[in-house]
């Protein structure tokens, strides 16, 4: 009877810690997969199903809205050195670090002005009620593709796209806190 017991318990440790180093199917590495070619053309052929875009909507318009995004990547690209700075020097001033300040908020500003130009482009090829749905689109890909890599959640435990449902009569009503 000991012996069985000993050989029940340890196939159980050894499926459990097998199942921990498989992780489930869910990816191991999420960052070493990470193919920026494969995000964009998701990215387009989901927000051109959830915006109903046409196909000829969609060869003018994402032309337009990689070239946004490219423009508000180098913008984040300038905030993200000027951060790092602070980071890598512990001997800043206050002014340096109002300087710095002033400057990621100016990026800010013009990465939202890049923003508005450029939908002043989109204008010319789609409705304000289209690009109002490529908003809401973009939104929910991103939630989506943030999902995908968060243990639990995503691509591996299910393929549609899950939002929280709040009920906020109130605004105050949030079931988590309590």
């Amino acid at each position: 009877m000991k012996r069985f017991v000993l050989v029940i318990t340890t196939l159980l440790v050894c499926f459990c810690v097998n199942a921990q180093n498989q992780g489930f199917g869910r990816i191991q590495n999420p960052r070493a997969e990470f193919n920026p070619e494969l995000y964009t053309k998701r990215m387009n052929e989901f927000v051109a199903r959830e915006a109903h875009l046409t196909e000829a909507e969609s060869a003018k318009f994402f032309p337009l809205l990689n070239e946004m995004q490219n423009k508000q990547r180098q913008i984040g690209r300038q905030q993200r050195e000027i951060m790092m700075k602070a980071f890598r020097n512990t001997n800043i001033s206050e002014e340096d670090y109002e300087q710095m300040v002033m400057r990621v908020t100016g990026l800010e500003i013009e990465s939202r002005k890049v923003e508005q130009t450029y939908y002043k482009k989109f204008h010319m090829v789609l409705s304000w009620k289209k690009i109002y749905g490529v908003r809401v689109a973009l939104a929910r890909f991103q939630v989506e593709a943030l999902n995908q890599f968060q243990p639990g959640r995503g691509a591996a435990n299910n393929n549609r796209i899950t939002f929280p449902q709040w009920n906020r009569p109130n605004g105050n009503n949030n079931n988590n806190r309590k």
